[in-house]
């Protein structure tokens, strides 16, 4: 047999139910009945008698349990056996319905052996020897006979009757050869199909690592860099140097940039590689607006920018809400870089045709038309000839309009010269609100949305006197540049600081640790969120960190109750975390 025969299911593999059982015999009966009007009773009940028994026979083996449990090849081998033993029965029984010299019922019986014959070849059409062989047993014994008595009785038409008998055994046969190779292709080709499908499923899966582990392992001494700053700015600002006072503001600025294009282009990458893929949910664009105006308060304050939001509660759309709070954030970025002092930005929730409209709206010089179609290209930007990295890099804009298709949306862009520029999120409507936890668990969040995706944000320096009482800090983290930073800027926060690289020091350590800031990635592939999870059972307070990007993290983060920060942090954060976990 072939090679693709050995691996497919066999053709009788659940066909043996009660109806087909029922039908069958109900068949068979009615057949008996047909020929009673014409033989004496006790020969087509004998015909039926024997069709029965060994259709029930095969019946009962097939489905018992244990049946079911054998190796494909034993199934096999005991469907041959009962199918020829049933077909051989029918096609000997039918000596009992052969009414010699009467061409209508044998006209009758050549058609019910042929249809018995032709629901045998498609039932058994993928297992070609099974078939033939049980073909044949149907119709050679009728068609034999009548040549035999065509032949005695100078009878031409039983004769060419017999004759056709085997050239339907041919055809039957023939076809169910030609079925076979048709299965056997589309099986072959199924299967290829599916390891196709698998191979791309590990493929995806290896970039989804990659990433993983590029976005950490880059992240890092951008991480120790902004660590190393607050000393740094406070040793300097002590010395009274002007000198090192702007050398270190542009080790910040430089630092901060270096965050921000970081973000920037992994997020590029991770969606040119098909590995960042949007979590579709419903998301309460009210909600979604007002965190984003708190959030960038600040920055609109001292830019001398008026923040305003036109955005009620129980506005839904279908979004990831991480992905649409990064689109947002940056477009408010930018309409409050591009405002002047005293402009206002205007963020409005409207309806839409089929969904609905989230609007940005600053008070800048506008956007020349013939400009409008190449913002949203990678490394494009409008009035920067010279390349101030003060206005960023050029993938803003482009990354919003990547994470706005992801979401199934559109970003718009409308504008007059000298008259703004108006922002448009378009958005399809929710069907159902989300559930009471789902809006708990953001309440709970305590990592800024637009990071969460890789964004940067400004960075705020904290004041000396730090205000947290001195406690046994751990820190678990088996980057040696990164922990030795940590605990250089803890222990200048009046902090006692302990580091440990993996799970089973962090354990040994717990008992004399008060509050423990434990990395996300660990070596050996042990996962810090175990740790953190069996750190707060012992009663200690647990501070996530980690370089990676992955909703999902955080999410698993949120629902356990964890405070997740993603790396780079500063240090202005990584104090109010802990003052938070302290009081």
């Amino acid at each position: 047999m072939s090679s693709v025969l050995d691996h497919r299911p066999d053709p009788e593999d659940g066909t043996h139910t009660p109806a087909n059982y029922l039908i069958f015999r109900a068949t068979d009966l009615l057949g008996a009945l047909l020929y009673m009007t014409v033989l004496p009773w006790w020969q087509p009940f004998t015909w039926f008698c024997i069709c029965a028994f060994t259709g029930t026979l095969r019946y009962w083996h097939a489905t018992r349990p244990w049946f079911a449990a054998l190796p494909q090849a034993q199934r096999r081998g005991a469907y041959r056996f009962y199918t020829w033993v049933h077909t051989g029965a029918i096609g000997g029984a039918a000596y009992f319905c052969f009414v010699s010299g009467n061409m209508l019922m044998l006209t009758l019986l050549g058609v019910h052996l042929f249809g018995a014959a032709t629901v045998a070849a498609l039932r058994l059409s993928a297992d070609f020897l099974r078939n033939a062989v049980a073909v044949t047993l149907i119709i050679a014994p009728t068609a034999l006979r009548c040549i035999a008595e065509g032949v005695m009785q100078h009878n031409t038409l039983l004769f060419l009757m017999g004759i056709g008998g085997f050239f339907m055994i041919a055809t039957v046969v023939m076809a169910s050869r030609f079925h076979e190779r048709t299965l056997d292709q589309q099986f072959e080709q199924r299967r290829r199909a599916e390891r196709a499908a698998d191979a791309m499923a590990g493929v995806g899966l290896t970039k989804s690592r990659f990433f993983a582990a590029v976005s950490h392992d880059l992240r890092q001494p951008v991480h120790a860099i902004g660590l190393y700053l607050d000393p740094l700015v406070r040793m300097s600002a002590a010395s009274g140097d002007k000198d090192a006072q702007r050398a270190v503001e542009g080790i910040r600025l430089s630092w901060k940039a270096l965050d921000g294009l970081l973000s920037q282009v992994l997020d590029l990458t991770r969606m040119d590689a098909g590995v960042l893929q949007p979590r579709m949910e419903s998301v309460d664009l009210g909600q979604v607006v007002r965190s984003l105006i708190l959030q960038h308060s600040a920055v609109a304050e001292r830019a001398g920018v008026r923040l305003i939001a036109l955005a009620e509660d129980e506005r839904y759309a279908l979004a990831d809400e991480l992905m649409l709070k990064r689109v947002v954030s940056n477009l408010i970025d930018n309409a409050i870089k591009f405002s002047p002092r005293g402009g206002s930005v205007v963020v409005a929730v409207r309806r839409a045709e089929s969904g609905w409209r989230l609007q940005v709206r600053d008070a800048g010089k506008g956007i020349p038309l013939d400009a409008q179609g190449k913002i949203f290209e990678e490394f494009v930007q409008i009035d920067n000839d010279a390349r101030n990295r003060q206005q960023g890099y050029g993938l803003g804009l482009a990354i919003s309009r990547r994470f706005t298709n992801l979401m199934e949306g559109s970003l718009l862009v409308r504008s007059e010269p000298g008259r703004g520029c108006c922002m448009t999120v378009l958005l399809q409507q929710a069907t159902v609100a989300p559930n009471a936890r789902d809006l708990a668990s953001s309440a709970l969040d305590t990592m800024p949305a637009p990071e969460s995706i890789s964004g940067a944000m400004p960075l705020e320096m904290p004041d000396t006197g730090t205000g947290l009482p001195p406690r046994d800090i751990l820190i678990v983290e088996d980057d040696l540049l990164v922990a030795s930073a940590m605990r250089q800027l803890l222990q200048s926060w009046g902090q006692r600081v302990t580091h440990v690289e993996n799970a089973a020091d962090a354990m040994s350590n717990s008992a004399k640790t008060d509050v423990a800031i434990c990395d996300v990635r660990l070596p050996r592939g042990e996962s810090g969120l175990d740790v953190a999870l069996q750190l707060r059972l012992r009663g200690k307070q647990v501070l996530l960190i980690t370089g990676e990007t992955d909703s999902g993290l955080r999410r698993a983060a949120t629902e356990h109750g964890l405070p997740l920060l993603v790396k780079p942090v500063s240090s202005a954060r990584l104090l109010g975390a802990l003052r938070e976990l302290v009081h």
